[in-house]
């Protein structure tokens, strides 16, 4: 339990996820903030939107709410895996990074590299675009051949966050609530 606790308050306390989170409420924020009473009671569609126009014009003030729910969503907390070695990066486009071991990422997957240092273009959240034994490639230039340093870890999929916080929408506005 405790180190469950633990990954979700590291992944939603992490910088990186908190932007992808956020750009995933503004999403969400825009479609309901269009949507139609339809199928749902006005009750439902007021709570619904009452929180839309409030993400819109202030994410600040939610994004700590849906981050960790979206962290503690058992897909999304289970895409994450656990940090690899850096061994080295080049200074190319598509940029190689070697890991020091088994990685575990595959095409399409989603990687957060930090504390790289030299090649510090590549600190941050990118898609790999392919693997060969301990080495991938992200759609990045390097701005320096990188050392021995920093980790790699992989990501939720955008895709996963999404739903995630389609997911808790109605929880966070408040939709079944009883008062």
């Amino acid at each position: 339990m405790a180190s469950t606790l633990n990954g979700t308050a590291l992944l939603a306390n992490d910088p990186l996820f908190r932007q992808r989170v956020q750009a995933a409420m503004m999403t969400a924020a825009l479609a309901i903030a269009a949507e139609a009473v339809g199928a749902q009671d006005a009750n439902t569609y007021q709570m619904r939107h009452v929180l839309a126009i409030q993400v819109l014009n202030e994410p600040g003030g939610f994004l700590d709410r849906f981050s960790w729910a979206v962290a503690a969503n058992s897909t999304v907390g289970g895409d994450v895996g656990l940090p690899v070695s850096i061994a080295s990066s080049t200074n190319a486009n598509p940029c190689v990074i070697t890991s020091v071991s088994a990685h575990g990422l595959a095409v399409n997957d989603w990687v957060e590299i930090s504390g790289h240092l030299v090649n510090t273009a590549i600190n941050g959240v990118w898609q790999v675009t392919a693997v060969v034994g301990l080495t991938f490639t992200i759609a990045a230039p390097g701005n320096g051949v990188g050392g021995a340093s920093g980790t790699t870890v992989k990501q939720p999929p955008d895709a996963d966050i999404q739903f995630a916080v389609n997911s808790d929408w109605n929880d966070i506005a408040g939709v079944g609530v009883l008062t």
